[in-house]
């Protein structure tokens, strides 16, 4: 199985935020095709608006995506935008509140809820 069966990325148009869907696992393996989708996240749309990363559909979530998940958080912040979790539970939301991450990152439980609670 390919890096790219793992895990799959796509963005949606939304005027008000960079959307970007993941669907499958994130690990040492997968997370290369993750660090390029949210190089091209943080360099698209206006300026301001938030990206919010949908990890929803993600199985699995290791160390190596939670690092790049405080990257780009540090990142996103030094350059004036917001970065915002979405994952409704599960195995993503195990593995952020395990590593204390649920209080550096904003996590949310869906679209709307990352757009109005700010």
């Amino acid at each position: 199985m390919s890096t790219s069966d793992l895990l799959t990325a796509e963005f949606a148009d939304r005027d008000d935020a960079v959307l970007l869907h993941v669907r499958g696992e994130i690990d040492m393996g997968t997370a290369p095709a993750l660090r390029e989708h949210l190089e091209a996240a943080v360099t698209r749309g206006p300026a301001a608006a938030p990206v919010l990363l949908d990890l929803t559909k993600v199985g699995f979530l290791a160390s190596a995506g939670l690092a790049l998940l405080v990257e780009y958080h540090t990142r996103c912040r030094d350059s004036g935008r917001a970065l915002r979790v979405l994952t409704d539970g599960g195995a993503v939301l195990r593995a952020i509140q395990v590593s204390s991450l649920d209080n550096v990152l904003e996590v949310h439980p869906s679209i709307e809820a990352a757009l109005t609670e700010h």
